[in-house]
Parts: C-alpha cells; sequence; structure tokens
C-alpha cells in the first residue's frame, strides 16, 4: 500500500471508483483539495485509491472533515493516513478536530485524540410526523440576510471565523440556507437521494426557532434521506429530532488533538 499526496491527474476517475462501494461527499472533499493540497493523502493498492482524507485550516483549529475507506484493510488505511497528516502538520499546534466513529476513535486515542463530547448519526427517511408550513412560517427562515447570522452565531459556537468554509467549501448548487435572527441551518445534497445538515448553529434555547429550521428542511427535503450529526447528550437537540422522525443510529465522538476546544456543543444543531 502507498499512501501519499493525493494523485491529481488521475483524482476525478478515482473517486468516482470510490464512489462506487462507499457513500461520498465528492463535492466537499473536491472543494477541499482545492484550498488547500497539503492537507490531502490517498492511500493507493496496485494505483487504486483505496482511503483518502482530507483537512481545512481555521485560524485556530484544522478540522478534519472527510475521511472515506474500504472496508478491507481499514483499521491499516485509518491509521497510515492519519499518521501521514499529523507528520504534516506537527509543527502547526493548532487544535485538530475529527467527528469519527467508534473503530475511529480506537484508532485515534492511541494517536494522541482525546474525546470531547458524544454524537448520533440521525436519519430520516420520509418517517415525519404531519405538521402545518405556512407562507408565513416559510418566509420567516427564509432570511436573505444570513451572513451576518452565520458569522456572529457560528463564531460564538465554534470560536472560529468558518463564513468563507461554510459559503464556499461546504456550499454548493443544492444547498437551501434557512435562517432567523436565532439560527441558520445549511443542507444539502450528497447524491440525489441523500440530504445532509451540516452545519447547523442555533443560540441556546431558540426551541422555537429551532423547530421552524427542522420543519422547512423537511417540507424542502422531505423526500430525501435527510441525515445529521447531533450532540448525544442535549436533550433539547434529541428531542427535537425525534419528535419528527428521526431514527437514532450510530454513535459518533467529536475528538480533538493538541489544546482542547471550547466548543458551546449546545448550540449544534447538525455538525
Amino acid at each position: 500500500m502507498f499512501v501519499g499526496w493525493i494523485r491529481h491527474e488521475s483524482f476525478t476517475s478515482d473517486i468516482e471508483e470510490l464512489s462506487l462501494s462507499i457513500g461520498i461527499d465528492t463535492n466537499l472533499v473536491t472543494n477541499t483539495i482545492n484550498m488547500d493540497q497539503s492537507l490531502s493523502f490517498g492511500a493507493y493498492v496496485d494505483k487504486k485509491l483505496v482511503g483518502l482524507i482530507t483537512a481545512y485550516s481555521f485560524d485556530n483549529s484544522i478540522l478534519i472533515n472527510s475521511l472515506y475507506y474500504l472496508k478491507e484493510n481499514s483499521e491499516e488505511i485509518i491509521s497510515r493516513l492519519f499518521k501521514i497528516l499529523l507528520t504534516n502538520i506537527q509543527n502547526d499546534k493548532k487544535t485538530i478536530l475529527f467527528m469519527g466513529n467508534k473503530q475511529e476513535e480506537k484508532i485515534l486515542t492511541t494517536l494522541g485524540f482525546k474525546p470531547y463530547a458524544n454524537f448520533t448519526k440521525a436519519i430520516n427517511s420520509t418517517n415525519t410526523v404531519a405538521f402545518n408550513f405556512s407562507n408565513a412560517t416559510s418566509k420567516s427562515i427564509s432570511n436573505e440576510n444570513y451572513l451576518p447570522v452565520i458569522k456572529k452565531l457560528d463564531f460564538d459556537a465554534m470560536q472560529e471565523n468558518r463564513v468563507d468554509y461554510i459559503t464556499h467549501t461546504v456550499f454548493k448548487q443544492s444547498s437551501l440556507l434557512l435562517s432567523t435572527q436565532f439560527g441558520y441551518q445549511h443542507s444539502y445534497a450528497i447524491d440525489k437521494n441523500v440530504i445532509k445538515l451540516s452545519p447547523w448553529i442555533m443560540v441556546d434555547e431558540a426551541f422555537t426557532d429551532a423547530e421552524k429550521l427542522i420543519r422547512g428542511v423537511i417540507y424542502h427535503r422531505g423526500l430525501k434521506t435527510i441525515i445529521s450529526f447531533i450532540p448525544s447528550d442535549v436533550k433539547e437537540i434529541t428531542d427535537l429530532y425525534g419528535s419528527y422522525g428521526f431514527e437514532f443510529k450510530e454513535k459518533y465522538t467529536l475528538l480533538y488533538l493538541n489544546e482542547e476546544p471550547k466548543i458551546n456543543i449546545e448550540s449544534i444543531y447538525g455538525f
């Protein structure tokens, strides 16, 4: 197995072939690589891409936002991808963040990562409860002036200026941005059948507005499967998702390396 820089000359065909075996957020991967190629690595077997990792550097932290790999030799692939990434940023003392499942967490703790918060993958496969969604509600969450909301509330929650990341790297043609003065919600299509809620940030105790936003995304995206990664230990958030037909599936952990972050987990309705 060779692990090293992404082979850009064959990347398009490589990721298309890998996506036949596992679901990949190709837009996020591609945009992240284009922003900084030095934080993206691939694992290859006989010149075939079997795994990849990408990361985005903010002012104070580095977010590992993509990790994909085939099941065969997955432990080796994960370990080697993380090791080469960490080697290349070892002189950068920023906090490193990654949302991992339990297998990934087990591997990463051996590399020094520590758990910060528990998350759950919430899934709605058109299993929603009936609700009213009026024109007045639609207008109240279609705030065209969402950039100031993102800039302030996202920074308050994450302690980072992530406006460019959200509006350029994550944003795509299928994106739907809903907002009120108390929060914003971004959702986009991973493929023709799956919608991802990410990111979704609210101020504390803005339950009424959060309910408007979850109704909005279900109303606009309701014929698709909607997925979101939500804090497992914040009852207000899990209750909201549960009341609208979301099922709670795989457990995840937000992990960090270097300095412990100061994230307001109770504001994160979708990571």
